[in-house]
């Protein structure tokens, strides 16, 4: 997940489980995914849900048939593409990493809004542009284990894909160019700077700036994506994540499915509907 989702779980509401939520979707807009559905839950078996006590995983043969069904599959960043949480990272290399981990207490405590956080967050950090470029030579991001394979079979399969995050550009652009996916498929923050390259804010415009963003970034994917389609047929759309944040992006997304590779949220993987602890299980 995204830094946001680590530090900031209780910011936002989970409105309803994934499967309420999802049904709803399918069954008014996408009677096609409502076959799908079917076939899905036809076919389940003992064997595609693991006990949870054994290894946290659930019904991965669905969410594997899922995967192989969609036509989008987005992916929150950090936690889940990447192993660490990058803007807790950048503010250790800034040495402001106590001042944000108070500032983030406090947050949960429910007493500021997802975006006020973040403009705090940052506003203790202040990362100059010179300061970026240094932490992305010393500090460069670690995949998760299986992503660069697991995205590379998404490409053979010519799925669509998308990164989406509370995170910044500036940091996961290397990212993208690691897996092969375009900066145009990329929905993050981005820093602003001055002429001296000191830090003088970020764009509130983007729609991971705020609660309930990922939902949004899914949105206009979809718009986009269908509106490229001959045919009336909507895009199937999947969002892969680790965190509360991840979850509540479905609706729009078709279907959620939660990823404990690197961190088990509980909270998250109790409600979803699909739990994997390793990419390799959904190829």
């Amino acid at each position: 997940m995204n830094r946001w989702n680590k530090s900031f779980v209780s910011l936002v509401a989970i409105a309803s489980s994934t499967t309420n939520a999802s049904n709803s979707l399918i069954t008014t807009t996408m009677p096609q995914i409502q076959s799908l559905v079917r076939n899905i839950n036809s076919t389940t078996t003992t064997g595609s849900k693991v006990s949870a006590d054994s290894n946290k995983t659930k019904r991965i043969l669905d969410a594997k048939r899922i995967i192989q069904s969609s036509d989008v599959v987005c992916f929150d960043v950090d936690s889940t593409v990447i192993i660490e949480e990058g803007i807790d990272e950048l503010a250790d290399f800034c040495g402001k990493g106590e001042e944000v981990s108070n500032l983030t207490k406090e947050a949960m405590g429910g007493s500021m809004t997802f975006q006020e956080a973040l403009r705090r967050r940052l506003d203790i950090i202040k990362p100059t542009q010179s300061q970026i470029r240094q932490f992305l030579v010393e500090k460069p991001s670690t995949l998760s284990p299986h992503i660069k394979d697991f995205i590379d079979y998404l490409h053979s399969l010519n799925k669509k894909i998308y990164l989406i995050s509370g995170g910044f550009h500036s940091l996961i652009d290397p990212v993208c160019k690691e897996l092969g996916i375009p900066l145009t498929n990329l929905f993050a923050n981005k820093l602003l700077f001055d002429y001296n390259g000191n830090y003088a804010g970020f764009d509130i415009n983007q729609p991971t700036s705020r609660s309930g963003g990922k939902g949004d970034a899914i949105t206009q994917i979809r718009d986009f994506n269908n509106s490229q389609l001959i045919s009336n047929n909507q895009q199937v759309i999947v969002m892969i994540g680790d965190g509360a944040t991840d979850l509540e992006a479905c609706p729009p997304a078709n279907f959620f499915i939660g990823y404990g590779g690197n961190i088990i949220r509980e909270s998250v993987r109790e409600r979803a509907q699909y739990y994997v602890t390793d990419f390799t299980q959904l190829m």
